[in-house]
């Protein structure tokens, strides 16, 4: 199978995930929802009602991201209490897209349509960028596939990690840091144990800190999107790195019971190394 086929139509009945079709891919069509450009960016009156509606195609308790034709939205207006206020992390994600637009050339991130409150919860809304996930494409790849894209992702961390933090920053911490983000419960207290305790980092440069394949958006063997900038900030390569391992991907100890093949567990944990070797 092409593994790049974004069409639910065309998905196999034995694809992983078939039962969610439009999980990880989004093929365009014409009459998907688009938004009206007057309201972009945008946080007149008129506007917030008009995002207002918007949220309620998706009507009906954390933060849920959902799609709506040619947008991803995040907000908690579904819930009926918002426990953890996303404002800053709506910010960081659209100050690192600010960034990463400077940075890459061919390589797409969202834009951003909306960063605001309506009645009074943070909400976002972006771009949904067409495609198919390196996730989703990932078993129908060549092994010399596979790590082409390993090569690719290595390229995209140096060229991200060469954008240094502003002189003032002296310490490690996301684009836009949230003051009350060790007691909010926006951050797993292990990955901040790795981010703020030893902080000893001198080289500290502009990371997404969440480049999984599921945030590769792929095509004719190319990275050619990566989405979900929330988490990204002014990292040094060694911290990045282990928040990387340690967080963001499966540990050999998940598997300890699941009586795994040492092959099945290294195809597994593929992804796991990207920031291994020489530091740039």
């Amino acid at each position: 199978m092409n593994p790049y086929i974004a069409h639910p139509d065309h998905i196999p009945k034995d694809d992983r995930y078939a039962d969610l079709p439009l999980y990880g891919r989004y093929y365009p069509r014409p009459d998907d929802f688009r938004i009206d450009v007057r309201h972009a960016n945008s946080t007149s009156p008129e506007s917030l009602r008009y995002w207002e509606a918007v949220l309620g195609l998706y009507p009906n308790e954390g933060r849920d991201v959902f799609a709506v034709g040619s947008l991803i939205v995040k907000s908690s207006h579904r819930h009926e209490s918002a426990k953890v206020d996303y404002t800053y992390a709506d910010a960081n994600e659209v100050q690192a897209i600010n960034i990463a637009k400077r940075v890459f050339r061919g390589i797409r991130v969202p834009d951003i349509y909306f960063s605001g409150k309506i009645n009074g919860r943070p909400v976002l809304v972006q771009e949904r960028l067409p495609g198919v996930s390196l996730e989703v494409a990932w078993p129908y790849l060549s092994e010399d596939q596979k790590a082409s894209f390993k090569i690719q992702a290595r390229m995209m961390l140096r060229q991200m990690h060469a954008i240094k933090a502003p002189s003032s920053r002296r310490m490690q911490d996301h684009i836009v840091p949230d003051p009350s983000i060790l007691t909010n419960g926006r951050l797993n207290p292990q990955e901040a144990q790795i981010l703020f305790s030893a902080n000893l980092d001198q080289d500290l440069g502009f990371m997404h800190n969440d480049l999984t394949p599921s945030n590769c958006i792929v095509d004719d063997d190319k990275i050619v999107g990566l989405i979900d900038w929330e988490m990204a900030g002014y990292l040094g390569w060694k911290t990045a790195g282990e928040i990387h391992r340690r967080i963001r991907c499966p540990q050999r100890e998940h598997f300890v019971c699941a009586n795994v093949s040492e092959e099945r567990l290294q195809g597994i944990m593929w992804w796991n190394d990207i920031y291994d070797g020489e530091m740039p």
